[in-house]
Formats: C-alpha cells, sequence, structure tokens
C-alpha cells in the first residue's frame, strides 16, 4: 500500500476563508451568549453537557510497522494519561429525551514535542471525535451555512420544541434510511439515542500524521460492547446518559481501540472537502494504541465544577506532526479557541492545562 506524504501544499484555502471563519466565530460567540442569558452562565460552545468525565491511560502498541509509528505514537509501548470528555452535541445543557450528534474529546498528557503555533497547550494532544465517519460539512463555507439551520441554533428554542423537533427528525430518518438513502442534517438532529460506550467514534476530518496523512478514530473494544449488551436506550428522564454511564463504571472498566487510516490518495480521500467518507475499502482503520478507562465515578458535580469548567478541549492543541487540516479543522482550531476565551473569562474561571492526572478531581 502506498500512502501520501504530507506536505503544505495539502492544504488549499477557500476564497474569502479569513472572512468565512470570522463569521463563523461570530455566529457560534453570538449563540453563545445566548446560552449564558438563559442558563446564567457561559458553557463548551458546543457539546455543552458533559455525561462522562474520566481519566485513563492511553499505551501505544508494541509491534507498529514504520508509517504507523509517527508523532505520538512513535515510540511504541508508550503510555500516557488521558482525560476524556463524553459529550451530546447540542451548545446547551438539553435534556436526554433529544437526541442527536455525540462527541468523545481525548487529552493526551505529557506529549513532548514542538506544538503548533496556534496551541494554547504546550504538553497535551487533543483529539476531538464524533460519531460520525464524515463531517456534516464539505468546508467552512458550507459549515457557515449549517448555522442558518433553525435546529442549529437551539440556545434560543425552547427545550420541548428541540425535543420534538429530535424526534421528527429521527422518524424522517429511519424512513429515508429504510429505503437506502440518508441526510447528514437529518442524522445530525435525529441520531437514536444509545449507550455512549457503545458507540466508534472520528475525527472527521484530516490530520497530519508525522510523514504522512490521516484521520483518527477509537473504537470501543469487542468485549466491552459485549459487556454493555443492548446499546439502544429508552430515555425516560432528562440525565438517562450520565445515569448509565455511572453505573457501568461502578463496575467496569472500559477499553477503545485506537485506530487510524492512513491517506492514500487525495481523490478519493480529500483534505478539504470534510463531508467525503474514506473508502475503508482503499485504506482500512488500523489500531494503533489502546485506551483504558478504569473504574471510577463517571460524572460528579465535583468533576464538573473542576475538570469540565477549567479545561477545553480543541484541535489545535497539538503537535506539529499532527496537524489538523482542511478548512473546517481551521474554522474549528478558531472557533473552539474563542468560545474557551470567553467561557472562561464569563464564568471567572482560570484555564488549567494538566500536567498529571492528579491536577483533575476523582
Amino acid at each position: 500500500m502506498s500512502f501520501v506524504n504530507y506536505s503544505p501544499q495539502v492544504e488549499q484555502p477557500i476564497a474569502d476563508e479569513t472572512a468565512i471563519l470570522a463569521h463563523i466565530e461570530q455566529v457560534v460567540i453570538e449563540m453563545a451568549q445566548a446560552a449564558t442569558a438563559k442558563y446564567g452562565r457561559a458553557m463548551h460552545g458546543t457539546h455543552a453537557k458533559a455525561v462522562g468525565l474520566l481519566k485513563g491511560q492511553l499505551t501505544v502498541l508494541d509491534d507498529l510497522p514504520s508509517e504507523l509509528r509517527q508523532g505520538m505514537f512513535a515510540e511504541v509501548g508508550r503510555q500516557y494519561e488521558v482525560v476524556v470528555r463524553f459529550s451530546p452535541g447540542p451548545p446547551v445543557p438539553i435534556s436526554d429525551k433529544a437526541s442527536g450528534q455525540r462527541g468523545m474529546s481525548i487529552k493526551v498528557l505529557g506529549v513532548v514535542g514542538e506544538h503548533l503555533t496556534q496551541s494554547q497547550e504546550q504538553t497535551t494532544q487533543d483529539w476531538v471525535l464524533a460519531v460520525d465517519k464524515a463531517f456534516n460539512a464539505a468546508d467552512a463555507r458550507a459549515f457557515l451555512k449549517f448555522f442558518q439551520f433553525p435546529a442549529a441554533k437551539s440556545p434560543t428554542i425552547p427545550e420541548k420544541v428541540i425535543v420534538a423537533g429530535s424526534q421528527i427528525a429521527r422518524g424522517l430518518e429511519a424512513v429515508l434510511e429504510s429505503v437506502g438513502l440518508e441526510s447528514p442534517n437529518l442524522k445530525f438532529f435525529g441520531r437514536p439515542p444509545r449507550h455512549p460506550l457503545s458507540d466508534s467514534y472520528y475525527s472527521q476530518a484530516a490530520v497530519r500524521y508525522g510523514t504522512y496523512i490521516a484521520k483518527l478514530a477509537a473504537f470501543p473494544t469487542a468485549e466491552m460492547v459485549d459487556l454493555i449488551g443492548e446499546p439502544a436506550l429508552e430515555v425516560m428522564e432528562d440525565e438517562t446518559l450520565r445515569h448509565v454511564m455511572n453505573a457501568y463504571f461502578a463496575d467496569h472498566e472500559a477499553q477503545f481501540d485506537i485506530r487510524v487510516q492512513l491517506c492514500t490518495d487525495l481523490v478519493s480521500m480529500p483534505v478539504e472537502d470534510t463531508s467525503v467518507e474514506w473508502p475503508e475499502t482503499q485504506s482500512p482503520y488500523r489500531t494503533v494504541g489502546r485506551l483504558v478507562l478504569p473504574r471510577q465515578r463517571a460524572y460528579s458535580e465535583t468533576k464538573r465544577a473542576e475538570f469540565d469548567e477549567r479545561l477545553s478541549f480543541n484541535p489545535a492543541h497539538a503537535l506539529v506532526e499532527h496537524q489538523p487540516l482542511g478548512s473546517v479543522m481551521r474554522a474549528r482550531m478558531q472557533v473552539y479557541a474563542a468560545t474557551q476565551r470567553y467561557r472562561q473569562t464569563t464564568n471567572q474561571v482560570d484555564e488549567l492545562e494538566p500536567q498529571h492526572l492528579s491536577d483533575l478531581p476523582d
């Protein structure tokens, strides 16, 4: 298999990209301000509600071939401390009865090497993942248009309307899937609820992978999926997801395989169009590490107040060797930094770049 080498030329900014990114930032900050007015405090710009705040360890596999020994995975057998945040997608902490996007963010601690100039952290590597293999917008221009979709403006919409809308979207998407079709927006807002540990989570957009280009994902191990059993959840209360996470981690550890999909062709596996799902028949996801989250309290108000308020997860918190690629990633890096500043300034909270797991509450 032949892999595409990274070079700066693989990125091709779209026309008026600087203005488009500034517009996206403005829209998201306005949404954050609306959420603050509604809830009395500022929250994460997206994925506002954490349902799992966890500590663990990521171990790089021992027997990786040379093309996979890149960046933070270059030292085989290396063990990293990690913090992980599981969260639904909305920018407000609404009831779990509203279905939709789900995310998993991983902050790897003690990552030595040259970091991006945009990075606000110099010893961490963040991986911001979601359950779709590709993004629901091709580029930053399409990303901006997404915010014109009424359901994207959830801070200004009554919660009961959001819940009802997501249930309608869920039904319409099910009809489309029954005839072999799908709608990215309906799928985004109408995804049926599942146990957060039963999903695979994807970077959706490309990143530099040392010498190469890749996407990264976290796959639950087969043993954990069997332990969870039926992944579909019947959500009868507002905090179902937090309850199922606490129940699971009271008795069990969680394990995910960290895998990467190397780019083999920039036409069928583009960098700038993040709506394209890279074909796994052309380049499969290959395991580079094992993430283990031991038994612990998955969520508590103590964890939220310290862990969730002071930390930020941003694709820009990255080694140069794992630079996020494409206009959607460039937008996310800029917007995440802006919403972090707004959130922590508004809430009068000091940011925290953890050096060790002991810096955070259990």
